[in-house]
């Protein structure tokens, strides 16, 4: 059974009408290293999001994986940018550190490119996690006891 506590990481929010003085939204997001079945790693940032389906990533990630997506399966999903994108899929490992390790089917996507993290979601990261959200505290903690 593994258990990590992990910081929110601070995303500065730049002055607008809407935030005169700017600010910093903290969100739950960890440093992960993403493996392939090339072999190749990548260190991304990835948020926890319980509102996403599945995990994922960039579509840039699979390219940098050596990943060769025109020989994946893919699937239009909706959701990010409200409107149907292309995504493929393969699995990858997910090593957040601490302990907390899974190998997970994951989706690429164009459309993930703008939001500048990976998303772990429902599929894949909370089916085997319990999280507990701190945002008081500015952690978050992901506990293998289901």
């Amino acid at each position: 059974m593994a258990s990590a506590t992990y910081p929110y990481i601070g995303f500065p929010i730049a002055v607008s009408q809407v935030y005169p003085q700017g600010m910093v939204a903290y969100r739950p997001v960890a440093r992960a290293t993403i493996t392939a079945s090339t072999g190749k790693s990548a260190r991304w940032l990835v948020l926890l999001d319980s509102g996403a389906d599945a995990c994922l990533f960039p579509l840039s990630m699979a390219k940098m994986l050596g990943l060769d997506v025109t020989k994946l399966p893919r699937a239009l999903t909706l959701g990010v940018g409200s409107q149907s994108n292309v995504t493929w899929y393969d699995t990858v490992t997910i090593d957040l550190g601490q302990e907390i390790k899974f190998s997970a089917y994951v989706g690429f996507s164009e459309a993930v490119e703008r939001i500048g993290t990976g998303l772990l979601g429902q599929s894949g990261f909370f089916e085997r996690y319990r999280v507990e959200f701190l945002l008081s505290q500015k952690l978050f903690t992901v506990d293998s006891s289901l």
